[in-house]
């Protein structure tokens, strides 16, 4: 009866484990046998009847030696957001940024890495100028909130992704365990829930240089003068609050940043939470749906059991309690409680079954 499987872990739960795209969703129709006390299951494809949703905020150094990073970013993000939608994931992506271009030195871009790109001008992008400088990104991401925070969806996983060549000196803490301690404290305040925070920073112990460097024909040699393709500092920071969320930790000296993008783009696939709603399926050939014979469990990461949630009688009956209801008589969906859907957002196996007596929500 195993039916799907995403967003295991999470920013405080276990290990997330392997990075893989999560099996489309599936639900186990149940038909009965001569025995009346025993259940046979066969499968059927369920989708869910609204694609799970995350939410993706990039917070980009500005600074003059970024430059060839900001190109870099603009080049992939597009192909990132089309994949994680074709994942069947409901993606908002936000963009904290602005021009890295020194005047005279290195050539005038526009402030938004993406400018000329299809996505652009989609819904699911928003575009915030924002003087993010060397050292003061997590500042930004913090202070900026109100500026996003419509943006952003209840229920929906979230991830930052810090891209700088320098270290952070958030709100004047004077270690990286204290800087990444308030930020991930401040920033759980603002959400109210856990977040993921992904970086692309430079490793220790030493600042980063790229033994491929060479001049970017698209930037001139201005990159490649002014800091030989390598970073201001180490990242000890962003790369304690990538482990402190279990998010991602990428160098900024990698020269191709599809090795970059891949394992960032199987990471927030498989962070979506599992859906809220599922259309019911048809039965098999020679079955029929019996509506007072259907049952919703869950079984959480790592536990050897499932727990079996009542069913209620509409929406408003579920109140702060663990159950489903149907949408509407005769149903064609199974709607979990906002508690329900909250409860699995940590991860694990829903199991929807037909054919056996429904337990009611009491």
């Amino acid at each position: 009866m195993n039916t799907v499987s995403a967003g295991a872990g999470g920013p405080s739960g276990s290990d997330p484990g392997p990075l893989i795209t999560p099996p489309p969703p599936m639900v186990t129709t149940m038909v009965n046998t001569q025995d009346p006390n025993s259940c046979v299951s066969t499968m059927a494809k369920a989708p869910p009847a609204a694609n799970p949703a995350v939410d993706i905020i990039w917070v980009v150094d500005a600074s003059g030696s970024m430059l060839d990073e900001q190109m870099k970013i603009g080049a992939n993000l597009t192909a990132f957001a089309d994949a994680i939608t074709q994942a069947n994931i409901d993606v908002h992506i936000v963009m904290m940024t602005t021009s890295a271009a020194i005047p005279v030195i290195c050539p005038i871009t526009p402030e938004d890495p993406l400018t000329g790109t299809a996505l652009a001008t989609d819904p699911r992008y928003k575009f915030i100028s924002s003087r993010v400088d060397s050292n003061n990104a997590l500042d930004v991401a913090q202070a900026s909130f109100d500026q996003y925070k419509s943006f952003l969806r209840p229920g929906a996983a979230t991830h930052f992704v810090v891209v700088t060549d320098d270290e952070s000196r958030y709100r004047g803490q004077p270690t990286p365990e204290a800087r990444a301690t308030m930020f991930l404290g401040d920033m759980r305040g603002l959400l109210g829930h856990d977040f993921y925070l992904h970086t692309v920073a430079s490793e220790g112990p030493a600042p980063c240089r790229d033994p491929n460097c060479m001049p970017d024909p698209n930037t001139g040699i201005c990159v490649f003068v002014m800091l030989g393709c390598g970073a201001a500092a180490v990242g000890t920071t962003y790369y304690q609050l990538a482990d402190m969320t279990k998010g991602l930790k990428a160098s900024i000296c990698q020269s191709d940043w599809k090795t970059i993008f891949e394992p960032l783009t199987a990471a927030v696939i498989k962070s979506a939470p599992l859906p809220c709603s599922y259309q019911i399926p048809k039965p098999p050939s020679g079955d029929t749906l019996d509506a007072s014979k259907v049952n919703v469990s869950w079984q959480p990461v790592g536990a050897a059991a499932s727990m079996v949630f009542g069913r209620a009688a509409n929406g408003g009956a579920c109140q702060d309690l663990l159950g489903w209801y149907y949408d509407a008589s005769p149903p064609t969906q199974i709607m979990l409680c906002p508690k329900t859907c909250e409860t699995i957002a940590a991860g694990g196996t829903l199991n929807i079954g037909f054919g056996c007596a429904t337990i009611d929500l009491r």
